[in-house]
């Protein structure tokens, strides 16, 4: 889905909840590639690798990611739901900042 934004459109891609053995991940799916954010336990290095991944994409033009809304979501699914809307504040700063400094790449 693509929304525009001045004279770019900006990308909206998947969150999803995943449940793996007892551990949560938020699934961020842009195109074929799919970024797992542990939620469930401490895997700092695993986190840095999807940001570092996440500023590398967004120097290609801004993007945000929506998460399906559940009546009868649990804990997890809401601190999920905060986790991404927290994130694209974040994406929406940082590229910002990256199109301040001429850092975007050019078409």
């Amino acid at each position: 889905m693509h929304l525009e934004k001045g004279d770019r459109y900006m990308e909206t891609h998947e969150a999803i909840l995943e449940k793996v053995d007892s551990e949560h991940y938020l699934s961020l799916k842009i195109g074929d590639t799919v970024l797992k954010i542990p939620l469930t336990k401490d895997e700092p290095n695993e986190i840095k690798k999807v940001f570092n991944a996440l500023i590398i994409r967004l120097k290609k033009g801004p993007f945000n990611f929506t998460m399906a809304e559940k009546e009868d979501g649990d804990l997890i699914y809401h601190v999920a739901k905060e986790y991404v809307k927290q994130l694209n504040t974040e994406l929406s700063e940082v590229y910002q900042e990256l199109e301040h400094n001429q850092l975007l790449e050019q078409e």
